[in-house]
């Protein structure tokens, strides 16, 4: 089979260089970057909750036993962990803990979906310049016995722009979308994992909160 049979040059610049265009024009630049920063970050590791949960491990054990009164920053690579953390050994509670941990979450859910956008946008884009592309083709048509050579040009130029919008959909874009899903829900659900560990490890450190002495009162 000769794949050379399956390139168009004019065609693939109206399809990539339409949809790319479109997605530009249509997302915002907050999106973009988001989108392009996702991607950037395919070929680095992803938050590791053993790696995470083993750095934390021996100052949250402090803790365990000398109490949250007497906690210090924990030493992690992960600054948003040691960050709840902190609001944890400030507040010595573990509603602060949550508290903080849902506000980067809430982040992190706007940024994935700022992330997406673009590349969602994109895959639908791509069909709709197939098609572009196959009409523009169709349009360049003569008619005529000198003119048979360009009619099959256009004729075999019709047939790839609309192949190109349906693989650059399929093939690139919309894999693409679920593969930054996965890993942004992978990743969330192990940082609440961790969170989770951490609250049940040092519930029972930190002092009773107003609303409980009440209670026991």
């Amino acid at each position: 089979m000769d794949f050379s049979q399956f390139w168009d040059a004019g065609g693939a610049a109206i399809v990539l260089g339409g949809t790319l265009l479109a997605t530009v024009l249509a997302s915002g630049r907050r999106e973009m970057v988001a989108a392009l920063g996702s991607i950037g970050q395919l070929g680095q590791k992803r938050f590791d909750y053993e790696k995470t949960r083993a750095e934390i491990a021996y100052d949250v054990e402090i803790m365990r036993h000398d109490g949250v009164l007497r906690g210090r920053t924990v030493h992690t690579s992960d600054s948003e962990i040691a960050l709840v953390t902190d609001a944890l050994i400030h507040d010595r509670s573990i509603r602060s803990l949550i508290t903080a941990h849902e506000g980067f979450q809430q982040r992190r859910v706007r940024s994935r979906e700022a992330a997406l956008t673009p590349i969602r946008h994109a895959a639908e884009m791509a069909p709709v310049f197939g098609m572009a592309g196959t009409l523009f083709s169709l349009s360049q048509m003569r008619l005529g016995e000198a003119a048979d050579m360009q009619l099959l040009a256009s004729i075999a130029m019709a047939i790839l722009t609309t192949l190109y919008g349906l693989l650059l959909a399929h093939l690139v874009f919309n894999p693409l979308a679920q593969l930054l899903e996965r890993r942004m829900l992978a990743e969330e659900s192990d940082r609440q994992r961790l969170i989770n560990w951490l609250a049940i490890q040092l519930r029972e450190s930190c002092p009773p909160s107003p609303v409980q002495m009440e209670k026991a009162g």
